[in-house]
């Protein structure tokens, strides 16, 4: 098999790249290979909305209509896992033998669930996939017990799916709190509180030591058993195929250039598995997110099939929480300084966040009326994207008229 343009990954990023590249070469051949036998698919839904409802299905969250991929001729190569590329040839090789040729290659495996390190760590389960959030919602039955180790971004979304399932959900955490290690420590505190406030069992400062069948052990010698364990800390970026092809790597992720090229010109990057030359930071960045890998793959299919540009997509996060929603624009994470603007027991917490220039470098916004997320987070971009300094923030979010003002 033969294609000109060849999208390994087969998840969102493999998708939105798929219509991109149509968008601008309508004959060229197309593929779509990945190792799940699932068509490609968004996965935020899975730690939420599916979790919530069993009356949905896989397909209800697919990134495309079933229509989308035989309308543009693009072939589903599905349930085949790469195991080599041959920059040489051109090809890609697969774990049953199968080999597929390329003339552009988007490198797109986005990231794998970390296991935790200790005895029977590998026995847990994670949630990644579409299939591994099937398996705890079958199991997650009214009255089950779970223990979901890790209070970050996946394991605070899961326990408040969990427990509303009616779910006795106990958490454990390495930090002092859900969410330690997020750059918006006030954030941070108001998802502690929605946890709790829902009935979630959130065990601070713990270390675990082993799993044991269902029964999760940590080092001060504490137990906490339930009817399935799902660990939730973190993930690393799927490169270990680009390194062993011999692309340049960088300190986490695959390099790449401003336009999302990889050393080698006919292989692209993008979601999790990029490291780029990031327009606003002039430097190599990589980050995880679900609009990141859509906004990034559909650059990258536009540069496969005309000419490459630099890509300028700014990071978005979101997450659910109980009934918090959460935005973060840009790059708290590098910042300097910051100013919680808004800050009540609603809860209501829009942290803005500045560069050591005192350039505004990012947002990070957490309340219950998710409507009035998006203005401010198309706000922060241009803020971002203008070099607009701390000053001009207080009156650019009052003429949103969101509510969120400067405090007192």
């Amino acid at each position: 098999m033969t294609y000109d343009y060849l999208l390994l990954g087969g998840g969102t990023s493999c998708a939105y790249a798929a219509v991109a590249i149509r968008e601008h070469d309508k004959t060229g051949t197309v593929a779509i290979l990945g190792a799940e036998d699932e068509k490609p698919y968004d996965r935020p839904p899975f730690s939420k909305y599916y979790l919530w409802n069993d009356e949905k299905n896989v397909d209800d969250f697919h990134s495309k209509d079933e229509s989308f991929y035989p309308q543009n001729d693009i072939d589903l190569i599905l349930g085949k896992r790469a195991i080599a590329i041959d920059r040489a040839n051109k090809t890609v090789k697969c774990e049953d033998g199968t080999e597929v040729k390329y003339g552009k290659l988007l490198y797109a495996l986005g990231s794998e669930p970390r296991r935790l390190e200790v005895p029977g760590g590998d026995t847990a389960w994670v949630l990644r996939s579409s299939e591994d959030s099937t398996k705890i919602r079958n199991a997650a039955t009214n009255g089950a017990k779970a223990v979901v180790v890790g209070g970050g971004y996946i394991g605070a979304e899961l326990a408040a799916s969990l427990v509303g399932r009616g779910c006795e959900v106990t958490v454990i955490e390495a930090g002092d709190k859900a969410w330690a290690k997020f750059p918006s420590q006030p954030s941070a505190v108001a998802i502690t509180k929605e946890l709790r406030a829902k009935g979630v069992n959130l065990v601070t400062g713990e270390t675990v030591a082993a799993i044991e069948g269902n029964s999760v052990k940590t080092k001060v010698g504490k137990s906490f058993a339930g009817d399935f364990v799902v660990v939730g800390v973190g993930a690393t970026p799927r490169i270990e195929l680009a390194k062993a092809a011999g692309l340049d790597m960088g300190k986490s992720g695959v390099l790449a250039s401003t336009t999302l090229q990889t050393s080698d010109p006919n292989i692209w990057a993008c979601g999790d598995v990029a490291e780029y030359m990031d327009a606003v930071l002039a430097e190599h960045y990589r980050v995880e997110h679900h609009l990141h890998a859509k906004g990034s793959a559909a650059h990258c299919g536009a540069c496969m099939a005309t000419q490459p540009s630099d890509y300028k997509g700014l990071p978005w996060f979101f997450s659910d929480v109980g009934d918090l929603s959460m935005n973060l624009r840009g790059y708290p994470e590098k910042a300097a300084k910051s100013t919680v603007i808004s800050d009540t027991d609603d809860p209501v917490v829009t942290e803005a966040f500045f560069f050591s220039d005192g350039s505004v470098a990012g947002v990070v916004d957490v309340r219950k009326d998710y409507k009035v997320q998006d203005p401010i987070m198309e706000k922060f971009g241009e803020l971002i994207q203008s070099r607009a300094t701390e000053k001009d923030v207080p009156k650019a979010l009052e003429e949103l008229g969101t509510g969120t003002v400067p405090s007192a």
